[in-house]
């Protein structure tokens, strides 16, 4: 039996794994079915831009699970950071402030005074509790505290879910929001801070781990595409791999990690009888996704200083407009400036094109309302839709200790990470902290089995 660890996508989740083992000395062979890292947080240059699949943000900064991995290593000042905190709303009537820490609750000009005090009422209690407590309130919905609210109240948690988990408030756990409040907490050792690759693309983070990696006698493949998992007695046995050629190939291993969502491996890499068919149904129910309709936009002159605006209340489809170019230049050419806006929607919308053109236009309508500069620098526009935002890391019943476990009770050398997975926080920063969770069983796994 070969002595390598298979992970099985080089997204955050698989690469941070692979590089906490790397780092203790083990030998880590990361295989990628697609051409390139990073997995949902991928990038690409269009038109010589550095345009991500969405736009991420590392939340809370020095104090997230992904800077936290990257310092144990001793790696953290390789990864570039530019911040993100020039962060503003926007509503009828003008911009306003995005405050930055419970004291700047009082100075919000956005809701009345009234409005400040009874949101700092809401909110402190939750600063200050337990992430214990928290667990307590994971089966309810955030908007049992803010249903009662008055809209403009409401305008401000809806611009905060869009910020930490790209949703609007319904679809988000009351534990996990208060989770997020308590990491922002700097009483509590947490941070509000947020950032960015200084380089463009927020899949510098998997390039750095991929490569130390590599520098530690790992490999990561791509184009690599794992089609089984084979299990024997309830052990590990192997992977079959799909070469270039077509054929399988049967790589023999006895520890294999799994790093994209659960619900997807368990019915794709497993022959029918190998997993427990009741615990496949149960992990199932994870399969919940919504949507997001985005869409980047270069244009010739900058048209705000800010790095964020959230365009607040209901009459506005546009969620979020992120000046990218103004977080860091160096996504764009010299002389044009991107953005990119976007809005969660319906996951039915994302399959149809009429619907996407629509809010597209909507999009561009209310921009333009705000920056009177925007249709006459435009130079281009590249909408997208996707499906990938899912709901299992916020909604109700679907976080944290309710997710997929790191583990299957009864099998022996096969591990899970990824947001997916038992963790906290959202997208790219929950892979990490899954990979921190799950990485001592791996090192248990592998000290019991020599």
């Amino acid at each position: 039996m070969q002595d390598e660890i298979f992970i099985i996508g080089a997204g955050v989740g698989g690469l941070t794994t692979g590089a906490l083992l790397a780092n203790q000395g083990k030998t880590v062979r990361v295989l990628e079915k697609s051409s390139k890292l990073g997995g949902r947080t991928a990038s690409m240059i269009y038109k010589n831009h550095i345009l991500d699949n969405g736009f991420h943000i590392m939340p809370f900064y020095k104090k997230s699970a992904i800077f936290s991995v990257l310092k144990k290593i001793g790696i953290e000042s390789r990864l570039k950071l530019a911040k993100v905190d020039d962060i503003a709303f926007h509503s009828d009537t003008g911009f306003h402030k995005y405050p930055k820490g419970m004291g700047d609750l009082l100075q919000l000009s956005l809701i009345p005074l009234k409005s400040r005090i009874r949101l700092l009422k809401l909110l402190l209690p939750m600063a200050f509790t337990s992430i214990e407590k928290t667990e307590e309130w994971d089966e309810k919905s955030l908007t049992e505290i803010t249903e009662k609210l008055d809209p403009d109240t409401k305008a401000f948690f809806e611009a905060v879910c869009m910020l930490a988990f790209a949703d609007t408030a319904d679809h988000i756990s009351l534990g996990e929001f208060a989770r997020t409040i308590i990491r922002a907490n700097p009483f509590k050792g947490g941070t509000s801070e947020f950032a960015y690759p200084d380089d463009g693309g927020y899949d510098s983070i998997s390039k750095v781990l991929s490569d130390y990696i590599v520098e530690k006698n790992g490999t990561v493949e791509t184009k690599q595409k794992v089609k089984k998992i084979v299990i024997e007695n309830s052990k590990v046995v192997g992977i079959v791999l799909e070469n270039i050629q077509g054929d399988d190939e049967f790589i023999p291993t006895d520890c294999v990690v799994v790093s994209y969502p659960a619900y997807m491996a368990l019915n794709q890499l497993f022959d029918k009888d190998a997993i427990d068919r009741n615990f496949v149904e149960k992990i199932n129910r994870l399969d919940k996704k919504t949507a997001v309709v985005e869409v980047h936009f270069a244009l010739n002159s900058k048209i705000d200083n800010r790095q964020v605006v959230f365009p607040v209340g209901d009459h506005y489809a546009t969620k979020g407009i992120f000046f990218i170019s103004n977080i860091t230049p160096s996504v764009s050419p010299p002389g044009e400036h991107l953005i990119i806006a976007g809005t969660p929607v319906d996951s039915s919308v994302a399959d149809d094109s009429k619907k996407i053109k629509q809010i597209v236009q909507l999009m561009k309508e209310e921009i333009s309302s705000i920056y009177p500069n925007f249709n006459s620098s435009l130079l281009w526009e590249r909408p997208m839709a996707w499906k990938l935002v899912e709901s299992v890391v916020k909604e109700p019943g679907m976080v944290w200790k309710s997710k997929m476990p790191h583990q299957i009770p009864g099998i022996e050398g096969l591990f899970f990470v990824g947001d997916s997975t038992v963790s906290y926080g959202i997208g790219t920063d929950s892979a990490a902290h899954s990979s921190i969770l799950c990485q001592p069983k791996i090192e248990s796994y592998l000290k019991i089995k020599n």
